[in-house]
C-alpha cells in the first residue's frame, strides 16, 4: 500500500506517485482503523518528516514494519 500524507494543495501543485493514496497526517490514525496491519506501507510526503511521523504511529498502532520514503517526494525530484 502506498499512502502519501500530504495535503490535497500539495497533490494539485506537485503531482502524485502512481497509485498512491492520499490520507492526510491528520487523517491517517482514523483511516488506519480500517486498514489490514499486515500490508507491507510505504508512507511519502513532501520532505519525509510527516511520513516519518506517520510510520511511527502506524507502529504504534500495530502495522508491521511501515515505511517512510526518506526525503519525500523532494528526493525524487517531484517538487
Amino acid at each position: 500500500m502506498l499512502i502519501d500524507v500530504r495535503e490535497p494543495m500539495e497533490w494539485a501543485t506537485t503531482g502524485t506517485l502512481p497509485g498512491a493514496e492520499l490520507i492526510s497526517l491528520a487523517g491517517l490514525p482514523a483511516a488506519a482503523e480500517m486498514m489490514d496491519r499486515s500490508t507491507p506501507v510505504l508512507i511519502v510526503c513532501a520532505t519525509g518528516a510527516r511520513s516519518t511521523t506517520a510510520a511511527a504511529w502506524l507502529t504504534s498502532m500495530g502495522f508491521d514494519r511501515p515505511a517512510s520514503l526518506a526525503g519525500g517526494i523532494v528526493a525524487l525530484g517531484m517538487r
